[in-house]
């Protein structure tokens, strides 16, 4: 007898290349690709020719337009249609570049694609030198504007918005097809090859870390090449790179390549009244009237400082109306004649630097203490960041949390048995209610501090961080070990975002991470979460968590926090896309069961959630079409299972895309150990739901059955077997033994009984 797979009946035996079936030869595609590549580049940028009208019943074939060639089929099956192809010159150079991108691939950089209506809905200011830098970016001589050259520079100090800047530029001189990507720098050293070059896509790098960024003269003369290929490609890349990144680099001319400076920032009020009203309050635009004080704090402010300042004035707005409970009118023309004098001095609060009061509280220490205007002794000073991050509390609490910074930050603790003061001089000194006071905040008659100064307290906060390098360590692992008390984490997670989001560096969220990623999991993926979404420090929020993703000791934290982003009601489909790539990337670099057990129900929670079922049908399509063995993509397709449907499971539904290869899923699926036994548990629900009604139960058994025949997945079609066990279908059968009886060759169902069942 002819040996066969014992899991297929002989009439299922798919025929062989000798039988005559047609296989799947196509050829050398590479070396048609290079045969075939132009000589030359089109010029940039590159104009699509208007697509030719021919007759009705023109043959294919029939026209003489030389841009129009037939392709003949690339491989000898019967039936082949020929492909007409327009504009070859571009089309076959395009080839070689998509096969050049498969290649690639597996370690170019990747990113969230931005909508353009995302894009222009993020307030810009153009005017000033930013202006002349828009008008040296275009190409004059096109219409509608172009950018000069496949590749744009822009070299700015950070924080001027130069990120704003490039992305608004690539939404209004591209069209409406072409793809904008902003892309991930997770490297530890730019590289051009790991630049990606697709067809007719705009591409947007920020390169601003000095530890990861560093650009040197290689790149810039490998740049050159690849502005070329995009050029040919009909694609732009536009690159930010930080002024300190560029100053010391030969800057000559470089052909495809054009660079632009921002020597200044957008004027910080238009920033401010630009985001007031993209936040929906367009009336506190009012307060920034000429002469005012707040208006005055503005001066000299930078992109980044200027959008925190709009944050502030929404702020001091909603913590008015929660103390007096004012019912004020968001429309902008109403406010105009009027303004709240008590909310007018709130704003200007919050915009206050107190640079002047500070310098006075924290100069140098005199032996007497004279009163709250002359310099603060260390222990007022750690009762001062103590009501700055706790703000109104319980006394005893806040002297806690003072005594607690004055221990971690003291030099000699050991031989003070754990105080930082004696008590001797502490009893010496003023008692506590004279200290709240002299620090600014009030002691009600039953000893809670009343310190309502969330603007004060950021700038005591922001000052010390600023001021005293060496305390940033110390603030960090107070902040960390406190927020025990009732109602402390949100503080606690609020002065952690303040300090590390000040200057958007990766390496205060290391420093974080490193104090935080044992017994603070919790809190150190709230403030990431913060992180991730602030428009300034998100790229470098993100590229820590990609690189955290693949280190044990943060795996929770990573996944806490993309679900975290995930779960906001107003998160962006770039976030969403973000939050994905690292979980894949978390589920690709554990073996711990439990974290994968995590990622998997991070998955199943994005189910009932808008966009959620459409993101884990992209990770699956990403799996099956890289060809890749991975974690995410099964996690997902597991996620999916649970899916309900109308008349049954949603993925044998016919809602699923055709890209989503749901049989060769199930038999990847089982015939991993690691995924296998969740794959059974799911199919044998599947059946069990799906049992008393004999149509739908014929309708999954035979959509199963495909994906069941295969040699390998003999152990797990076994165990799925005993799952079945006991399960009645409507006419008195058993669901094992009907599987077990279409899965088998009789000849051979001898050889493999099924045992363990009513069988």
């Amino acid at each position: 007898m002819t040996s066969h797979d014992p899991l297929v009946p002989p009439d299922s035996v798919p025929p062989s290349p000798e039988s005559g079936f047609p296989v799947g030869d196509f050829g050398d595609v590479g070396d048609f690709a290079n045969q075939a590549a132009p000589r030359s580049a089109p010029a940039w940028p590159p104009i699509a020719p208007p697509a030719p009208s021919w007759p009705a019943g023109t043959p294919v074939g029939a026209h003489s337009d030389p841009r129009v060639i037939v392709m003949p089929p690339l491989g000898p099956g019967p039936g082949q249609v020929p492909v007409t192809v327009n504009n070859p010159d571009v089309v076959v150079g395009s080839v070689a570049g998509n096969l050049n991108f498969e290649i690639r691939k597996g370690d170019i950089l990747e990113g969230p694609v931005l909508t353009r209506d995302a894009i222009k809905q993020t307030p810009m200011v153009r005017s000033g030198q930013w202006t002349e830098a828009w008008t040296r970016a275009l190409d004059p001589g096109t219409t509608p504007a172009r950018l000069r050259k496949p590749v744009l520079i822009i070299v700015a100090p950070r924080s001027y918005g130069s990120t704003t800047f490039a992305l608004h530029l690539l939404a209004e001189t591209t069209d409406d097809l072409t793809p904008i990507v902003k892309l991930d720098a997770d490297w530890t050293t730019p590289r051009v090859g790991r630049l990606p070059q697709e067809l007719r896509h705009a591409y947007q790098l920020d390169l601003k870390d000095p530890d990861t960024d560093g650009i040197s003269t290689d790149f810039l003369d490998n740049l050159e090449d690849h502005a070329e290929k995009l050029g040919r490609l009909g694609s732009t890349l536009v690159l930010t790179v930080a002024e300190g990144l560029w100053s010391s680099l030969p800057a000559p001319a470089r052909t495809g390549i054009h660079v632009v400076h921002l020597t200044e920032p957008p004027p910080a009020r238009k920033v401010v009244e630009a985001h007031l009203r993209a936040r929906k309050v367009p009336g506190l635009v009012s307060y920034l009237r000429s002469g005012s004080t707040a208006e005055d704090s503005l001066n000299g402010r930078d992109a980044v400082e200027a959008v925190r300042a709009a944050d502030a004035i929404k702020d001091a707005w909603q913590e008015h109306v929660r103390l007096t409970g004012a019912a004020l009118p968001m429309d902008e023309a109403s406010w105009r004649p009027t303004v709240d004098d008590g909310l007018s001095a709130r704003i200007a609060a919050a915009l206050s630097d107190w640079r002047d009061k500070l310098d006075i509280l924290f100069g140098e220490t005199t032996p007497t203490h004279r009163g709250k205007d002359t310099s603060l002794p260390l222990e007022d000073r750690c009762l001062l960041l103590a009501l700055a991050v706790r703000q109104s509390a319980p006394m005893p609490q806040v002297a806690k949390a003072a005594r607690s910074l004055q221990n971690i930050i003291s030099t000699n603790d050991a031989a003070k048995g754990g105080f930082a003061s004696t008590p001797e001089a502490v009893f010496a000194g003023r008692g506590l209610r004279r200290r709240v006071v002299d620090a600014g905040a009030g002691v009600d008659t039953h000893d809670n501090v009343v310190f309502d100064q969330p603007g004060y307290g950021r700038a005591v906060l922001t000052y010390v961080w600023d001021n005293y390098e060496i305390m940033r360590e110390p603030l960090l692992k107070w902040l960390v070990n406190g927020g025990e008390g009732a109602g402390d984490g949100e503080r606690v997670v609020e002065a952690l975002s303040v300090l590390t989001l000040r200057h958007g560096n990766t390496p205060h969220f290391q420093q974080l991470g490193t104090l935080a990623r044992t017994g603070k999991k919790a809190l150190l993926s709230a403030v990431m979460v913060r992180a991730v979404q602030d428009e300034h420090a998100g790229r470098h929020a993100w590229g820590t968590l990609y690189g955290w993703a693949q280190a044990a000791e943060y795996a929770s934290t990573v996944i806490a926090t993309c679900r975290g982003v995930l779960d906001t009601t107003d998160v962006t489909p770039s976030q969403a896309r973000m939050a994905m790539v690292r979980l894949r990337r978390v589920a690709k670099h554990t073996h711990v069961e439990s974290v994968l057990a995590e990622v998997l129900d991070t998955f199943e929670k994005l189910v009932p959630r808008p966009g959620g079922l459409q993101l884990l049908v992209s990770e699956v399509q990403a799996w099956q079409q890289s060809g890749k063995t991975g974690k995410g993509g099964p996690l997902a397709f597991l996620a999916l299972m649970s899916v309900p449907n109308d008349t049954g499971p949603w993925l044998l539904s016919q809602g699923v895309p055709p890209s989503v290869d749901v049989e060769r899923a199930l038999q990847t699926l089982l015939g991993d150990i690691t995924t296998a036994p969740d794959t059974i548990d799911r199919i044998t629900g599947w059946v069990s739901a799906s049992a008393t009604d004999p149509a739908s139960y014929a309708r999954i058994r035979d959509r199963l059955l495909p994906a069941l025949r295969e040699q390998k997945l003999f152990k797990a079609v076994r165990e799925l077997m005993e799952a079945l066990d006991g399960v009645p279908l409507e006419d008195g059968a058993n669901a094992a033994e009907d599987f077990w009886g279409r899965l088998v060759d009789p000849r051979v169902r001898g050889m493999f009984p099924l045992t363990g069942t009513s069988a």
